[in-house]
């Protein structure tokens, strides 16, 4: 009995007289062989030096973030994650060095138990929105409002994998907004540079970030007025309640490294809005008032 078969080394196909062959000659099969016997050694050698590490890190008492993250088996950028959100104890010792003990990530995973979530007693569904049911009512992608409520903060509750949104936040959001069944009012990039003083490379980047429905007819695109108009007056109320970091420096005639030492020092939160770095004008102005 004769069968087609390919082989493993050259990939070359051949005739097998058995159901068992994988090599097409005795030199393929002799390659093969070597392949497989110094893959096994590679695998023999990692799976010392990880034994080796696992056996030195649990004679230890104090870890960096990369020697926590292999005790824990998970990544140097997840213990970060952990230690930002004051989940895990870390104690800086220099602006190069962090140390992490032990007791602090037992501690840690004592305190945080598993639990089943499970939908509290409490909660109304009436008065909350699914991601689908703002999308209908609104005449938004479901992308948009993805979006929208994590900028904002709007509240939300996750019940079996699902997230409500509540209806008042999001009801309030668009009270001052008319929405028909269809959108019916459209700014062209002309009427947004003349009425917000933008340029058309800012607009495009707006409409991406925001997620701005658009259209496009006879060669000429076509902006949602009410979903543009409402990310503007966002982002400017939002806004008036943040420096950014040229904007300290200007009132302050404050150097950049000036600023960012006192951001460090006094440990004022700071968050990522597009390429800007931003901070509390209160937090901000009470320090320097302070000084």
């Amino acid at each position: 009995m004769e069968v087609k078969r390919i082989c493993q080394w050259c990939g070359k196909p051949f005739m097998a007289k058995k159901t068992t062959t994988n090599y097409c000659s005795p030199q393929c099969s002799k390659r093969g062989y070597k392949h497989r016997m110094k893959e096994r050694r590679m695998e023999m050698r990692e799976f010392q030096e990880m034994m080796e590490v696992k056996n030195k890190l649990e004679s230890q008492e104090y870890f960096t973030f990369s020697q926590a993250a292999r005790l824990m088996g998970v990544s140097r950028q997840y213990v970060y994650k952990l230690v930002k959100e004051d989940k895990l104890r870390a104690s800086r010792l220099s602006s190069r060095m962090s140390l992490i003990r032990r007791t602090d990530i037992e501690l840690m995973l004592k305190t945080k138990p598993y639990e089943v979530l499970r939908p509290k007693d409490e909660f109304d569904v009436t008065e909350y929105y699914t991601a689908e049911q703002i999308a209908e009512k609104y005449k938004v992608n479901a992308k948009w409002v993805w979006t929208y409520t994590r900028q904002n903060n709007v509240p939300k509750v996750r019940i079996r994998q699902f997230n409500y949104y509540s209806k008042k936040h999001i009801d309030a959001a668009f009270a001052k907004y008319k929405t028909d069944d269809a959108l019916t009012e459209w700014y062209t990039p002309e009427e947004i540079e003349k009425n917000y003083g933008m340029t058309r490379v800012a607009i495009r980047s707006h409409v991406y970030r925001n997620n701005i429905p658009s259209k496009k007819e006879h060669g000429q695109i076509f902006y949602s007025k009410l979903h543009f108009d409402l990310s503007k007056k966002t982002t400017e109320d939002d806004s008036s309640e943040y420096y950014t970091v040229q904007e300290a420096m200007k009132k302050y005639s404050l150097t950049r490294d000036s600023v960012y030492g006192i951001l460090q020092f006094h440990e004022i939160k700071r968050e990522k809005k597009g390429r800007f770095v931003r901070f509390l004008k209160v937090e901000f102005d009470h320090i320097m008032g302070a000084r």
